[in-house]
Order: structure tokens, then C-alpha cells, then sequence
């Protein structure tokens, strides 16, 4: 039975036919492709649960792929992990400001990019959660993984779907790095203060003035405050 589908986008043909085969064993159905045009093309036709793209690619790199695919309203909800050589902190926010949802670095163990996956898609697919939270003009609707606000969709990615959920649904209740670590990340990683900031500022910058309902409580995390009086 396939589990779900996924595009990787490498232009190391012998990495990304390793891939296939360690997520075929796993029941994924998966397509590689050595270079973004191709990859494009592709994930508009086949719509996949799931890309996995290096961030340096011939021609289109990764970043400028991942920034196509959230434009297109097709492909702009779709989860993307980043594949990337570089390890610094700065390259990591840069890729998650474009659009990624998640960063491995090469080299990295087949296991844990699977585990990375698998969480990533279980995140996207929550059965756990109330249908519908609404507060103050703001709608989310879980089957559909959409939010509005004052009647007008915006687009997010999984991560900040989680954490807009996650915090309002625990209203006044001060989250720790750790708890959202936990609950949005989904995997035993260290996640930098800074990293987790930008999906907060990302957030923030989505919900314009209804962003004031998130607030920082410095030293400790953030939390949802139901009414800004």
C-alpha cells in the first residue's frame, strides 16, 4: 500500500536514486529528478504530499524552486524539506524565510530524513485536532488546512498552520521553546532560539494587527492571548 507520494529534486543522480529506494522500502511512492525544471513540471501535474529538493540545483536552484511553488496557488501548501551542505544558522533561516518547512544537512543518516518525513506529513495531516478554532475574525478549519481572517484566506505553510493552531488552541498558556519543539517539530533536534523566532515573525507578518493576540513572554516563549484589552 503507498503511503504517499514524494518528488526529490538533486542533482546527484546516485543520492537521489539512494532516496528512492530508501523511501520505496518504506511505501512511498517516489520520483527523482536531477535538475528543477523537470521537477516543476512534475510536482504541477502530480501534486505529491511531499518535496525534498537540494538548495543548490543547475540553472533554477532549490531556493528559487521552493519560492515558485509557494506563489503557485497549485503547489504553495505542498511541504518542502530542503537538502543542504551548509550548516550555518544563517543558511538554515534563509531557507525557511523562502518557504521550506524543514532542513536536513548533508550528509545526513537515510533514517532521519525518513523520520523527518514521515513527521512532516503526519503534522500536515493531524486527526487529533478539533475540526474549527475562531477567534476574533480569524477561522481555522482543520480538514482543509485553511485559515482566514475577516472573511480573506491566507496562505500558510504546515509549520505555521501548527503553530497558529497550537497556540490558540491553548489560550493564555505561556509555550515553551521546548512544547513547540515538541509539538510542531515533532523530532528530537536542537532547534536555535533564532529559528524558531522567524516561524513566530513569519506568522506575525501574515496576520498583520491580529498578530497582537501573539505575544512574547521574554525569558519563557509565547502565547495566545484571546482579547488584546
Amino acid at each position: 500500500m503507498i503511503e504517499s507520494k514524494i518528488i526529490i529534486a538533486d542533482d546527484d543522480q546516485a543520492l537521489t536514486s539512494l532516496l528512492k529506494k530508501v523511501f520505496e522500502d518504506e511505501g512511498f511512492m517516489t520520483i527523482a529528478y536531477n535538475n528543477t525544471d523537470e521537477s516543476y513540471k512534475k510536482i504541477l501535474k502530480s501534486k505529491p504530499d511531499l518535496v525534498i529538493v537540494d538548495i543548490k540545483m543547475p540553472r533554477v536552484g532549490g531556493l528559487e524552486l521552493t519560492r515558485m511553488l509557494r506563489k503557485n496557488p497549485v503547489t504553495k501548501n505542498i511541504p518542502i524539506i530542503m537538502l543542504t551542505v551548509e550548516s550555518t544558522e544563517m543558511c538554515k533561516v534563509v531557507g525557511l524565510e523562502n518557504g521550506a518547512d524543514d532542513y536536513v544537512t548533508k550528509p545526513f543518516s537515510n533514517r532521519e530524513l525518513v523520520a523527518r518525513a514521515k513527521s512532516l506529513l503526519r503534522r500536515v495531516r493531524r486527526k487529533d485536532w478539533v475540526k474549527k478554532l475562531e477567534h476574533d475574525g480569524l477561522v481555522m478549519l482543520l480538514d482543509s488546512r485553511t485559515v482566514t481572517l475577516n472573511k480573506k484566506q491566507i496562505s500558510m505553510r504546515p509549520k505555521e498552520f501548527d503553530l497558529l493552531y497550537i497556540l490558540m488552541s491553548k489560550p493564555n498558556i505561556v509555550l515553551n521553546r521546548e512544547f513547540i519543539l515538541e509539538n510542531v517539530f515533532e523530532y528530537n533536534a536542537v532547534v536555535t532560539t533564532r529559528t524558531i523566532d522567524t516561524h513566530i515573525k513569519n506568522l506575525r507578518h501574515l496576520l498583520g494587527p491580529w498578530s497582537e493576540h501573539i505575544r512574547t513572554v521574554f525569558g519563557l516563549g509565547f502565547k495566545f492571548v484571546p482579547s488584546s484589552k
